[in-house]
């Protein structure tokens, strides 16, 4: 077989090689779109433009109080005698007190707080005129709830359509009623729209991190410096997953099932850097394709509305949280780019003298 013969075969079979892991990387992208959700910010809570306020409890007792949790989440803290937070129909929906935290399970509001929006239609075992049964769901005196009275999920109002980038009070009293024996009280707050910064200063930062990675690195050519990039688009990542960790009120469970994927693009694009280091630049390249897809896709992309996002939930703050997004969508996308381009190209092994 001659040698330019031979050069055409390598170069279709890394060319095959490429599209298969390229597709395999797409795939497990899509089979993990569930984790993938979950990871967005707040594991869950996705970034927006509503703020709500809690401004107080009227007839409030000493040790109870209650804050607002980014997404449209309430946290209400008992430091006293038992008390009752009723739902939508009024009804007895949560309960907490020095014995810990407890939802009523026939509550109508249990059901329609599993959704992001309001169900058309509640199953008739969830009643409002049934006797409660309570299931603990914490220990300690607090409870962390998704609450529809406190968050706006419909479409933008005309006001917030017709400017856009001004402040404007959406929802000027909300109120969700408490009971502690004979004595009722009452959680009051606002939700406002906020408008967020631009995020086209965030994307051209990501294009000029793409741009910057890939010359650094050669494209492929200098391996080492592919593996830098993708040790800093695993870190960009773990930052930004970390701090939506940190500021999150969802179970345990649930943050590691909305991690999973990420994880799964640290992993591979951590190995990758390994190979590449250790001078086993095919198969790093392989890896290095593989993580990125994971990090864009899966650990970037999810997230991006965040850049143009008032409020997000992350323990690290907005800023930080935007710049690693920026650098996950950047450098991993620089990753895919690289790997492809490696994969495709026969150079580093062409056969002596073939021009």
């Amino acid at each position: 077989m001659s040698a330019r013969r031979r050069l055409r075969r390598l170069r279709r079979h890394r060319l095959r090689r490429a599209a298969l892991v390229a597709g395999l990387a797409l795939a497990l992208v899509g089979a993990s779109a569930g984790p993938a959700a979950a990871h967005a910010l707040g594991t869950g809570t996705e970034a927006s433009n509503y703020w709500t306020v809690v401004r107080g409890i009227d007839q409030g007792v000493p040790g109870l109080s209650v804050r607002a949790v980014p997404g449209g989440l309430l946290e209400l803290t008992n430091r006293g005698p038992e008390v009752l937070v009723l739902g939508y129909r009024l009804e007895p929906y949560l309960r907490v007190g020095p014995d810990g935290a407890f939802e009523n399970q026939r509550s109508p509001s249990a059901y329609t707080n599993r959704f992001r929006t309001t169900p058309p239609s509640i199953p008739s075992e969830f009643d409002p005129q049934a006797a409660p049964e309570w299931r603990r769901i914490g220990d300690g005196p607090s409870v962390t709830w998704h609450d529809h009275r406190a968050h706006w999920t419909g479409p933008d109002p005309p006001a917030v359509t017709a400017a856009p980038r001004a402040v404007h009070l959406v929802v000027p009293d909300w109120q969700v009623p408490l009971r502690r024996g004979d004595r009722t009280m009452v959680v009051h707050g606002d939700i406002a729209w906020v408008p967020g910064p631009s995020p086209w200063p965030w994307a051209l930062a990501a294009v000029a991190l793409f741009a910057a990675a890939l010359a650094a690195a050669g494209g492929y050519r200098r391996p080492r410096v592919l593996a830098v990039v993708a040790l800093v688009a695993v870190l960009a990542d773990v930052v930004h997953t970390a701090g939506a960790l940190l500021a999150s009120t969802a179970p345990l469970a649930t943050e590691l099932y909305g991690s999973l994927t990420s994880a799964a693009g640290w992993a591979v694009a951590g190995f990758g850097a390994y190979l590449l280091l250790r001078g086993k630049a095919d198969t790093g390249l392989l890896y290095v394709l593989l993580g990125g897809v994971f990090l864009t896709l899966a650990g970037a992309l999810p997230d991006l509305p965040a850049l143009g996002r008032s409020q997000i939930t992350s323990g690290f703050g907005a800023v930080a949280t935007r710049a690693a997004i920026t650098f996950t969508l950047g450098l991993g996308a620089a990753l895919v780019a690289a790997g492809l381009a490696g994969l495709r190209s026969p150079r580093r092994s062409e056969p002596a003298g073939v021009s």
